[in-house]
């Protein structure tokens, strides 16, 4: 099966998410939380934690922080969170200044953890690790974990059998987390090779079918809006293209490409896992 995504570089992954998981556009498109199943898939995946009442959590990839405050106020966890978008941290700090939340956010990277060895009892990766070097990270996250802490994955996985098409939207493949999506067996692999053990993998697939069509529905909205009624209600350019500051993505090229991420979901050939690990006292 071939599906018309691209396979962008290491750099381009990294410059379209941070530049992308900043920008009010996105937050339009995906809401608030950046992943398949929301907020809702946030709160299931941390219950399978089973991480205490008090526990320290690390968000990697926190975006707006909206899974580390839900982690702060039900279940009353010490959370901190890291992202590389300058702009999401901000907007992100705001939004829980406003509403009274104690969470902490900050400007890091997953390959790069700002914190000293054993910090935390659970680290929460959701759509985080498929946009970066994958043993650098998970190497990262064991360090700054302690002997017995909780793992907590979720993100996009793809068989074998797909094929990346490198001419079509290939920086909206990666904002998805489309283009680094976990192979078969790759999850337990490398999990089991960073010095975790599995604990629990939930199939989480539905999740992100349900998310392509909110998107293409959305971006099919915008692109009425400002065709039907001459209106630019969201600031898009003439043409329907939105400008980030990279490559422009045209709404046209980027339905194109949510029809054929959705096409892959369905057929199998894409999926959305989460995945509890342990981490053990020696690798």
């Amino acid at each position: 099966m071939t599906v018309g995504i691209g396979a962008p570089s290491g750099a381009d992954v990294a410059a379209c998410c941070a530049s992308l998981y900043g920008s009010w556009a996105v937050e339009l498109l995906l809401g608030e939380s950046f992943h398949p199943g929301g907020l809702a898939e946030t709160r299931a995946l941390l219950r399978a934690g089973g991480l205490r009442r008090g526990s320290r959590l690390l968000d990697v990839g926190c975006g707006l922080g909206a899974s580390a405050r839900l982690a702060s106020d039900e279940f009353r966890y010490v959370v901190e969170g890291i992202d590389p978008s300058i702009a999401a941290s901000e907007r992100g700090s705001a939004r829980a200044q406003a509403t009274g939340s104690p969470i902490r956010l900050r400007v890091a990277t997953v390959t790069d953890l700002p914190y000293p060895a054993g910090s935390f009892d659970g680290v929460l990766a959701e759509c985080a690790l498929s946009t970066v070097p994958k043993d650098e990270a998970l190497a990262e996250i064991r360090r700054v974990l302690r002997p017995g802490g909780r793992l907590l994955i979720s993100d996009v996985t793809r068989t074998a059998s797909v094929e990346w098409a490198a001419e079509a939207a290939p920086l909206l493949a990666a904002a998805f987390c489309l283009a680094g999506a976990w192979l078969p067996d790759e999850l337990g692999e490398r999990l089991g090779g960073a010095g975790f053990a599995v604990e629990r993998t939930i199939d989480e697939s539905a999740e992100l079918i349900r998310l392509l069509d909110r998107i293409a529905a959305r971006v099919e909205l915008l692109t009425a809006l400002s065709r039907d009624l001459a209106l630019d209600p969201v600031g898009l350019p003439g043409d329907h293209t939105i400008d980030l500051g990279l490559p422009s993505i045209s709404l046209a090229d980027g339905l194109s490409a949510l029809a054929a991420a959705r096409a892959a979901a369905e057929a199998g050939a894409l999926g959305y896992t989460a995945v509890v690990a342990m981490r053990r006292s020696a690798s």
